[in-house]
């Protein structure tokens, strides 16, 4: 019975000790492990995002990590020229919102980089379009009703001069005392933007898009570059030029007088590593002026290095990104760099014209389509030749009346002329004033049968008012 009573005791011994170990309690350590360190546990290094490139250019040229772009509408009607930042402005957009000139937008990736844009034009809701999905900040002084609506239906706060005046806008005297209009003086730098955006309470920190996808891209061999010289014309009074220079590689931005378009902030000329043109069907919107553009998607060209090529391009909606496609239906690589964009409906006194490095015109995609809304080429030029003939129609009466007022004069200066010649008939000065006194009068009177015929060949006929048709008296 002790026998047993002992084998129990030993396993009870032998559980506690066995239990106690797995509760974590160890045996004292022997000196040998007492003198050897424990490794110390080496903590997992916390990774670092690589710096954001720039989202307009595809350019590592700083962290733009955070970045807002910033969207800044530019004046362009006359005397607007030149502007400032143009040189400086990461991308470029052009298109007609409405008359026959068209409108700029400069977009920026950084607004710390901004050193002076201008001068600031009013908003329109094509150019939000391109700014929107970018996560930018739409600057201008005043807007039209369909930016405006857009920007509320999206509750998207925008920088308008018109709300918060000189808080984020500035006025160069200079320009205006060296004879420009008020409305082409006003402009704004990176700082003011930031004071004009705290005053909202909004944050120029936030997320951005790429605007393209960005990659290498082949170099062109000289005998391939068949996109050099690009004219755009938006109007018959705004056609614009984009020249390859095969030293810097860049196209290079020309005026509609062919002038340079160069920076008024730095003096440098406008250009570009990229250049599109995106076609969109156009018409015009229920104001009866203001331009409607089909910005779901359509065909396009796209030049680089000095050779072109056809692409598509989509966009879902309002806030949603350009997507562009290469002819074989894959997305298309854009060349890192600066890019112009020019929105083109094709519609009546616009065109395109492309030439090669021998000088031969390039065969380009058809025209898009009119809308419903759009007005078409047979229209629109009946329309402007009834507008040039009533033009004409009204110098050449203005011309009938200024001869006759001046015919009056000119008789007596002939009757004077012509009576000191009578008393000095071999004065040849006073033959020569009788015989100038009488061209004169030729003259006027020649303009006034000119003019005269050009109204009786060209006046509109007063339309004949129908006579009613005799009816026979009744028989008796």
């Amino acid at each position: 019975m002790k026998k047993w009573q002992a084998l129990g005791s030993a396993a009870a011994l032998l559980a506690t000790l066995l239990l106690g170990g797995c509760s974590g309690q160890q045996a004292a350590a022997t000196p040998e492990q007492a003198a050897t360190p424990s490794p110390a546990a080496t903590a997992e290094p916390t990774p670092v995002p690589a710096p954001a490139g720039n989202p307009l250019t595809g350019l590592d040229d700083a962290d733009y990590t955070g970045k807002r772009p910033v969207a800044v509408m530019l004046r362009t009607l006359d005397g607007a020229q030149p502007q400032w930042g143009i040189a400086s402005a990461d991308v470029l957009i052009e298109g007609v919102t409405e008359g026959n000139t068209a409108g700029l937008m400069a977009l920026f990736a950084d607004v710390d980089r901004i050193s002076k844009v201008g001068p600031v034009g009013p908003g329109r809701d094509l150019f939000l379009q391109a700014a929107l999905p970018l996560n930018a900040m739409p600057v201008s002084i005043d807007k039209n009703v369909y930016a405006a609506n857009l920007l509320n239906t999206l509750a998207y706060q925008d920088l308008d001069g018109y709300h918060v005046g000189k808080t984020a806008f500035a006025f160069d005297q200079g320009r205006q005392d060296a004879g420009y209009r008020e409305e082409n003086c006003w402009y704004t730098t990176g700082e003011l933007i930031r004071s004009g955006a705290a005053g909202y309470g909004t944050a120029l920190e936030g997320s951005n898009t790429p605007l393209f996808r960005f990659g290498t891209r082949e170099e062109v061999a000289p005998e391939n570059r068949s996109g050099m010289s690009l004219t755009v014309t938006f109007s018959k009074s705004d056609s614009e030029q984009l020249n390859y220079n095969t030293g810097t590689g860049l196209y290079e931005k020309l005026n509609a007088d062919g002038s340079p378009m160069t920076d008024a902030d730095n003096g440098q000329q406008a250009a570009f590593t990229n250049v599109f043109v995106l076609y969109a069907s156009s018409g015009i919107k229920d104001d009866g002026y203001t331009r409607q553009y089909d910005m779901t998607g359509g065909t396009g060209l796209y030049l680089h290095g000095g050779a072109w090529e056809q692409i598509s391009w989509s966009k879902e909606d309002a806030t949603g990104p350009f997507s562009l496609t290469a002819a074989d239906g894959t997305p298309l690589t854009v060349a890192p760099g600066k890019s112009f964009i020019a929105i083109w409906g094709g519609y009546y006194g616009q065109a395109l014209r492309l030439t090669a490095a021998d000088g031969s015109e390039q065969t380009l995609p058809e025209k898009p389509a009119l809308l419903a809304s759009g007005v078409t080429d047979e229209a629109a030029a009946a329309a402007e030749a009834a507008l040039l003939n009533a033009q004409k129609l009204i110098d050449a009466q203005a011309a009938i009346d200024q001869a006759n007022a001046s015919l009056a004069e000119a008789q007596t200066e002939l009757q004077d002329a012509q009576a000191a010649l009578d008393a000095d008939s071999e004065n040849a000065d006073l033959l020569a004033a009788r015989d100038a006194a009488q061209a004169k009068i030729d003259e006027l009177n020649q303009t006034i049968a000119d003019n005269q015929a050009y109204l009786d060949a060209n006046a509109p006929q007063p339309e004949e008012t129908a006579q009613p048709e005799a009816t026979e008296a009744p028989a008796e």
